[in-house]
C-alpha cells in the first residue's frame, strides 16, 4: 500500500486497485443489436403463422429496427442521433413520394418530393428536435411508444391505403421495438451483482415527467388526437386472439418431423381465411 502526501492531506492511491467506475449506459450498439434481434424473430413468427408475407415480414422488420432508436432522437450525441433522424427522414420522405405517386406521373417531380421531404425532416426538424428537447425527457416514456404506435398506424391507413391489420401490425412492430429500448434502458440501470443503481433508474418506463405537466398533458392528447385518425382496431384484435393463430404458433414453434428436415409449407395464409379481408379492402 503506497500513500500520496498532498497539501498535508494523505491520500491512498488508486494503483493498483482503481475504484469502480459506474457501469455504462445502454449504447447505440446495444439498442440497434436488440431492435435487430427482437424484431427480427417477431416478423419471422407473424409470417410463419400466416399473417404476413415474406414481403410484409422484410418491412416489420425494418420498423421494428427504427423503433428501437426512435427513443433517442432526443439525444445531444452524435453517431446516434444522426443515424436515427437519417433513417426516419428517409423512411418519411418515400412515404410522401408513394403519396403523391398519382399526383406526379414524372419521376424528376417524385424525386424533387422525396429530396424535399427528406432535407425538412432531417434538417429543420432535426435543429428543433435539439433545441426543444432534452434526452431522457418525454420520448423514453411509455405515452411516447403509445404515441408512435398510433402514429405508424394512421399514416401507413391514412397515406399508404394499408388495411386495419396491415396498419395495426406496422405500428405495433414500430412500438415493439421502441419498447424494447425502453427496457434496456431500465435493465442497464440497475446492477444486479452490485445491487445498486444508477439515478437514471426509472426515467425510460415512466407515464409522465415530473415537473412538466404541460408537456405531459400535450403528448396525451396527442395520443387521443391521433387515436381518432387511426383505422379500426377490430380486425386487427380479433386476428391477433384467433385461436387458430395460437395454435399454428405451438405447431410451429418446434419441428414436429425433425430437426432440419425440408417440408411443404402447412402454416395458415390469407387464401384459408386468417387475413379477412384482403389488403385492397378494409
Amino acid at each position: 500500500m503506497c500513500y500520496i502526501v498532498r497539501d498535508t492531506t494523505t491520500y491512498r492511491a488508486s494503483w493498483p486497485n482503481p475504484a469502480p467506475q459506474e457501469d455504462p449506459l445502454a449504447t447505440f450498439n446495444v439498442h440497434f443489436s436488440a431492435g435487430l434481434t427482437a424484431s427480427g424473430i417477431a416478423a419471422t413468427s407473424v409470417m410463419l403463422v400466416g399473417l404476413a408475407t415474406a414481403h410484409q415480414m422484410v418491412v416489420y422488420f425494418l420498423l421494428g429496427i427504427v423503433g428501437s432508436l426512435l427513443p433517442d432522437v432526443d439525444s445531444k450525441s452524435s453517431a446516434p442521433v444522426h443515424v436515427t433522424f437519417a433513417l426516419l427522414s428517409t423512411l418519411l420522405a418515400f412515404v410522401a413520394m408513394f403519396y403523391l405517386a398519382n399526383a406526379f406521373t414524372s419521376v424528376a417531380e417524385l424525386l424533387l418530393v422525396w429530396l424535399a421531404t427528406y432535407l425538412v425532416f432531417r434538417w429543420f426538424v432535426f435543429f428543433l428536435f435539439n433545441r426543444l428537447t432534452d434526452h431522457r425527457g418525454l420520448f423514453h416514456s411509455l405515452p411516447a411508444a403509445a404515441l408512435a404506435i398510433v402514429t405508424t398506424a394512421a399514416v401507413a391507413h391514412r397515406l399508404l391505403d394499408l388495411s386495419a391489420l396491415d396498419a395495426w401490425m406496422t405500428g405495433c412492430f414500430v412500438g415493439l421495438g421502441y419498447l424494447v429500448h425502453l427496457l434496456l434502458d431500465e435493465l442497464y440501470s440497475v446492477h444486479l451483482f452490485g445491487m445498486r443503481h444508477r439515478r437514471s433508474l426509472g426515467t425510460a418506463l415512466k407515464v409522465y415527467r415530473k415537473g412538466h405537466p404541460v408537456a405531459t398533458l400535450s403528448l396525451y392528447l396527442a395520443i387521443v388526437g391521433t387515436l381518432l385518425t387511426t383505422p379500426d382496431p377490430t380486425p386487427f384484435v380479433q386476428t391477433v386472439v384467433d385461436p387458430k393463430v395460437r395454435t399454428e404458433f405451438q405447431n410451429r414453434f418446434l419441428p414436429s418431423e425433425g430437426w432440419f428436415r425440408p417440408r411443404p409449407t402447412s402454416g395458415l395464409t390469407a387464401e384459408q381465411g386468417l387475413r379477412q379481408p384482403p389488403l385492397s379492402e378494409t
